[in-house]
């Protein structure tokens, strides 16, 4: 009996411990201004599967903000979360994760702001700074990139190499607002849109799915690289999913508070 009653709880535990896996359906809006004492409920924890970040690594801060008082700050050590990369190097990562949404056939926007601070590390070795997965796909269907000054974008359609498109350069201490409009399609009418402060910088389509991938996509954002010695801190503001180009544009929020403001009318 004791037996039984000890396999009923762990079964328990284990399924109550693989709620926060399950993909949801698509948000109406999600958003994080980064204007409370901590980041936004939705955000998986950093203990959160093999780890998003390590303790104390994501902050709020009053160091840099797009609007309001703050933003997030997310500092990178070396050795945080390591993991092997997969190309014979080893990774590190200090990440905010979406969590997992049904997106398959759908289109999804996201838009946020970021400011590389001067003295920022630029080295030769693998930067990622925003990525779109899919849960069972090792690779990231989408990234945002920066190595060697050069900021660019990578596409890795299933079946194919990846894609590589340049982005405008980043000049640090600047806050720059990046959109992406991107439909998860495990044929050839997926769509990739991306617009960096307001000017629309790649417009892509192709297989954005893989169908050995689950209807499971997540949006990461921070600091994901080949292990490296030096530490590197990068800031967000104004995160936004949502359905539709408008509402999730950082550009407009003139101002926030504690409590979610909506971007006015055009």
């Amino acid at each position: 009996m004791t037996e039984r009653r000890l396999s009923i709880l762990s079964i328990s535990l284990a399924f109550a411990g693989c709620l926060s896996c399950v993909a949801k359906d698509p948000p109406q809006r999600l958003f994080d201004g980064f204007e409370g004492p901590t980041v936004a409920e939705f955000w998986l924890p950093g203990s959160y599967g093999s780890g998003r970040y390590a303790s104390g690594a994501v902050t709020v801060s009053d160091r840099f903000a797009r609007t309001g008082r703050q933003s997030v700050q997310i500092t990178l050590h070396e050795g945080d979360i390591r993991q092997d990369g997969g190309n014979g190097k080893l990774t590190e990562r200090a990440e905010l994760d979406s969590g997992a949404y049904r997106l398959l056939d759908s289109d999804i926007f996201c838009g946020f702001s970021f400011l590389i601070p001067r003295g920022f590390p630029v080295i030769d070795d693998r930067l990622v700074i925003a990525q779109w997965k899919q849960k069972g796909v090792a690779s990231p269907i989408v990234a945002q990139r920066y190595r060697a000054g050069r900021h660019y974008f990578t596409i890795h359609s299933p079946g194919d190499s990846a894609l590589e498109y340049d982005l405008p350069p980043i000049d640090f201490d600047r806050w720059n607002d990046m959109i992406y409009r991107v439909r998860f399609s495990g044929r050839r009418d997926g769509l990739v849109e991306v617009w960096m402060n307001g000017t629309r910088v790649l417009s892509w389509e192709g297989t954005t799915a893989d169908a050995a991938g689950r209807d499971a996509f997540y949006n990461k954002i921070g600091l994901y690289r080949d292990r490296w010695r030096e530490p590197m801190t990068i800031f967000f503001d104004n995160y936004t999913l949502g359905k539709s180009l408008v509402k999730v544009d950082p550009s407009r929020f003139d101002e926030k508070s504690t409590a979610e403001r909506m971007p006015m009318d055009r």
